[in-house]
């Protein structure tokens, strides 16, 4: 068992060994607060760029669904008339200085997650570890007129107009611990600071009879200060998330979900955060009982042995990124794009919001 695992059955499950690191949590908030009150003290923090610029970020470990959120609000933005570039740290990848990501970049040299952004948005995007000199490179294309920032909500030396947090449907806070006791990068007020919590969920009819307090307190199920919390609600964004077929690793055909049903045996691979939500998604469309699972680490870099030969397989779309580099011979390897639909409601007050910012009219 890795130590990812371990630390998230502790962080989201029944296990308590990570209690063990309680002494350093008072050094862990005092740092983490002093870094978000230095910010907050910081009077030339809105003047570094001339466009909005929106955060999608979250404050837990794990997988959250912020990569289909960007593509989302790409799509909203563009049908409001904008045209947003997208900045991202590209991780695992030594970017000191901004690179500027393409369709015909490669997952080794750029990351997974801005690749894959790149190729499904058409949207310019730079990585570096700097994410104020990414945003000065990407606005060296002066069509852009919106940043749209994937990941770095504790990315502090970067400004910000709009916040939202991304907050996982079926693990939501953990233990509501900060790291290393629980999965928290900061504690669970800092969502009240933010503009929007969003929380993508899988099933429709669940999201049609469950009312914002439910989903509010199945969120932060487990956490000990919920009370401190009844102002959430107006925050709270919860969209449905949906897979719309399958794709071909190699050749890029288009199947239907029923695809899965033929599976009588079948590998599913994934090295993303959450593989659990990848795996629930396949279930609801009717992947039969009789696949086996290879999970691997967040971001992991894989290779040809990795990839079943003589079964059909089954990956995330970011991972797809990555082998598609590979010389597999398998020709029966899909994956799964997904789409998020955003509410109407939080549209409208989204475009509201970046009007204020920008002014555009």
């Amino acid at each position: 068992m890795s130590l990812e695992t371990l630390f998230n059955k502790a962080w989201y499950g029944k296990s308590k060994w990570t209690q063990v690191f309680m002494p350093i949590l008072p050094l862990v908030s005092h740092l983490v607060g002093k870094k978000r009150r230095q910010y907050l003290a910081d009077s030339n923090r809105h003047n570094q760029v001339n466009v909005p610029v929106i955060v999608v970020g979250n404050i837990s470990i794990g997988g959250t669904g912020k990569s289909p959120m960007v593509l989302a609000l790409i799509e909203v933005l563009k049908s409001a008339g904008y045209y947003p570039g997208i900045v991202s740290r590209g991780y695992g990848v030594d970017a000191p200085e901004p690179i500027l990501v393409t369709e015909s970049s490669l997952a080794s040299e750029c990351g997974d997650e801005p690749v894959m952004l790149a190729r499904r948005s058409a949207s310019p995007l730079v990585i570096c570890q700097n994410r104020v000199a990414a945003i000065h490179a990407l606005l060296k294309d002066k069509r852009v007129d919106l940043v749209i920032s994937d990941d770095g909500m504790q990315h502090y030396a970067m400004s910000r107009d709009i916040e939202i947090l991304m907050l996982d449907a079926k693990r939501g806070l953990g233990n509501g611990r900060l790291l290393p006791v629980g999965p928290l990068r900061e504690p669970a007020s800092r969502m009240l600071e933010v503009d929007y919590v969003v929380s993508l969920i899988s099933d429709q009819n669940k999201l049609d009879r469950e009312s914002k307090k439910q989903a509010l307190g199945r969120l932060l199920l487990g956490y000990q200060g919920i009370d401190d919390f009844r102002g959430l609600d107006s925050k709270l964004v919860t969209a449905p998330l949906s897979a719309k077929g399958l794709i071909n690793l190699k050749t890029g055909e288009h199947a239907s979900l029923d695809l899965l049903k033929s599976f009588n045996e079948c590998e599913l691979v994934a090295g993303i955060g959450n593989p659990e939500r990848f795996l629930h998604t396949l279930l609801e469309a009717g992947l039969p009982s009789g696949y086996t699972a290879n999970w691997f680490g967040d971001h992991h870099k894989f290779s040809v042995e990795n990839i079943a030969q003589n079964v059909p397989v089954v990956m995330t779309e970011k991972d797809a990124v990555k082998c598609k580099d590979l010389n597999l011979v398998n020709e029966n390897v899909w994956y799964l794009p997904i789409e998020v639909r955003l509410p109407v409601e939080f549209i409208e007050s989204l475009l509201t919001k970046v009007l204020s910012v920008s002014g555009k009219e």
